[in-house]
């Protein structure tokens, strides 16, 4: 990937995790920092989402990243709070998710930036669920927002997380942090009773899992990272990513990642958390 200057190593492998292996998401928010930082990411994301270059994404030199640079690509769409409105208006987000059904023009996906959806209230943050949850493979979203408190549970369950600023500042459970650590650890062993023991703690406790899994997804987007020749982004697990990056494939990585993230979108669907905590066992 092309270096950013606006943006830390840290912040660029993050997203540059994402991309890995030809893979690209249907759906990423960026919290924290600046607006125009936000902003500023935001429109790299889509501009990698458009870009022909598979291989180095964004390639800055394709018809896409040309166009996306010049904020004229047809198939970067922002969506942002009318300025004589409070919040987002119902009718601009239902034709959202009416639009995302038409195929792109010029790139092989097309991208709805939805901007500052801390401005968007709870009903309309819902009419986008259904289109998060099961987008077509032609349409991707990247929402921004001042902080990740400002988006429902359900939506935040459908989007991976690009976090700008001090990060170190979510807290987390010494007990989550524990189970990830003992996660991280029977992923490697040959033992299926480790991974057993591993996830056992969790015990159907919605929140306890919702904290594990967000922290293993942090883990394993880590070892992706680093087998990508990138850094990390949390320090407080960087011996675990460092093991998992030394010693499974990225195929293995991606496979586990893209499962634990799945599992992780179930979590508000799925009431059963004692059987969901069997899946993860068996998905690692």
């Amino acid at each position: 990937m092309m270096k950013e200057k606006h943006f830390s190593d840290e912040i660029l492998n993050v997203l540059n995790s994402f991309f890995a292996d030809g893979r690209s998401p249907h759906a990423v928010l960026i919290d924290g920092g600046s607006q125009d930082e936000r902003q500023s990411l935001a429109k790299l994301t889509a501009k990698m989402i458009v870009c022909a270059n598979q291989d180095m994404t964004p390639c800055g030199m394709c018809e896409n990243c040309r166009k996306a640079d010049e904020d004229i690509h047809p198939d970067i769409i922002t969506v942002t709070k009318p300025d004589d409105k409070k919040f987002f208006v119902k009718s601009d987000v239902k034709k959202v998710v009416a639009d995302a059904y038409l195929t792109p023009n010029d790139s092989l996906k097309k991208v709805y930036v939805l901007s500052e959806i801390q401005q968007m209230n709870e009903e309309s943050q819902n009419l986008l669920l259904k289109i998060l949850e099961e987008p077509p493979v032609y349409t991707a979203f990247v929402l921004t927002s001042q902080n990740a408190n400002s988006v429902i549970g359900t939506v935040l369950s459908r989007v991976v997380r690009v976090r700008l600023g001090n990060s170190s500042a979510i807290e987390y459970s010494q007990k989550a942090i524990n189970i990830v650590a003992e996660l991280s650890a029977a992923v490697l062993s040959p033992y299926e009773f480790d991974k057993i023991q591993a996830t056992a703690p969790l015990d159907g406790n919605k929140k306890l899992t919702a904290e594990v899994l967000e922290l293993f997804i942090s883990v394993l987007r880590d070892a992706i990272a680093l087998k990508s020749g990138g850094k990390i982004l949390c320090d407080d697990f960087k011996a675990h990513s460092t093991e998992l990056s030394e010693k499974l494939t990225v195929k293995k990585l991606l496979d586990m990642y893209d499962a634990v993230c799945l599992l992780y979108r179930s979590l508000d669907n799925n009431p059963n958390y004692t059987l969901l905590s069997a899946v993860l066992c068996a998905r690692i």
